[in-house]
């Protein structure tokens, strides 16, 4: 690996993994924060969940009805959702949608999936 491939990273060159069949992602993983570039098909759904990690969601083109603190949140490009760790969240897209996830720490589920794909060791 290159001295600037060890840090510098170009997004389409970083595989994707499937969630389930509408939505998939891109991680990059540093020290302390895993991020994830989502894009999520028309109609997918993400089920109602909680993580002790905080999570950042940026939305860069399309919509999504977002569920957070027990209420329903139309968010669309250029929206911001900061959501405290162990927050109940979720949500789905009729537009479907390109985001940024960011969390800190790292979310477990997600480097265990990372390690799955032989993204990290």
């Amino acid at each position: 690996m290159s001295e600037e491939k060890k840090y510098i990273h170009s997004i389409k060159d970083i595989p994707y993994i499937a969630f389930n069949e509408k939505a998939k992602t891109r991680f990059i993983l540093g020290e302390k924060t895993l991020v994830s570039f989502i894009e999520q098909e028309a109609g997918a759904e993400f089920p109602i969940h909680s993580h002790d990690c905080e999570q950042i969601l940026i939305i860069l083109e399309g919509t999504e009805e977002h569920f957070i603190d027990g209420k329903t949140i139309h968010m669309e490009a250029g929206d911001v959702c900061v959501h405290p760790a162990n927050m109940l969240h979720g949500g789905h897209t009729l537009t479907g949608f390109k985001g940024i996830d960011i969390f800190s720490p790292p979310r477990v589920e997600h480097v265990e999936l990372m390690r799955k794909h032989g993204q990290v060791k």
